[in-house]
């Protein structure tokens, strides 16, 4: 086999982020799916997993499904919380850090300030490093001190801060892959 080839799900993966780069979410979600029943038997399926989830709930967020990713993470927060004690790697922190964050985000656009904080509290506490999560310390701030938030505003930190991992630098059209119409993991 050629070392040098992505695996297949990388690949439909990708091409899902090309296609929410341009807008089309949906499709979008339909390859992220399909790449994540790929990758399940793959080495380092939890990351590739996590990578693909994260993208999934991005496009999720950016056409408004607030609700549908506050149920993902705290899902995610409940199935993982139990294995902290055992877990103390950085990228179990920081996915559950980023799992609150998101969690605390989405408040916000639904304008629940008091999940908000608590869910970037949460998140704050979960990195552990002082220098970790701006865009929560920051929105956490404004929450503190009674702000009003407009959604132009968070989406705006949103993107000073490089919180979407789906950017166009991050993007390597070249790989894309195309899933079939055929095949709809829905």
């Amino acid at each position: 086999m050629n070392e040098n080839k992505p695996n297949l799900h990388l690949q439909i993966a990708e091409n899902g982020k090309v296609l929410a780069l341009r807008g089309d979410h949906k499709e979008a979600l339909r390859h992220y799916k399909e790449a994540m029943r790929m990758c399940q038997s793959t080495e380092n399926s939890e990351v590739f997993l996590q990578h693909y989830s994260l993208c999934a709930m991005e496009s999720l967020e950016l056409m408004g499904a607030h609700e549908e990713i506050i149920t993902y993470c705290d899902k995610s927060i409940d199935f993982l919380t139990p294995k902290k004690a055992d877990r103390t790697d950085d990228w179990f922190r920081k996915n559950l850090a980023s799992l609150w964050e998101r969690k605390g985000i989405q408040c916000i656009y639904l304008d629940e300030k008091t999940e908000a904080i608590e869910a970037l509290d949460s998140a704050l506490k979960e990195a552990k490093d002082s220098s970790a999560l701006p865009l929560s310390k920051e929105l956490l701030n404004w929450l503190r001190r009674g702000y009003a938030i407009s959604h132009k505003q968070v989406r705006d930190l949103q993107n000073r801060h490089r919180y979407f991992t789906v950017r166009k630098e991050n993007v390597n059209e070249k790989i894309a892959v195309q899933l079939p119409e055929m095949i709809n993991p829905f």
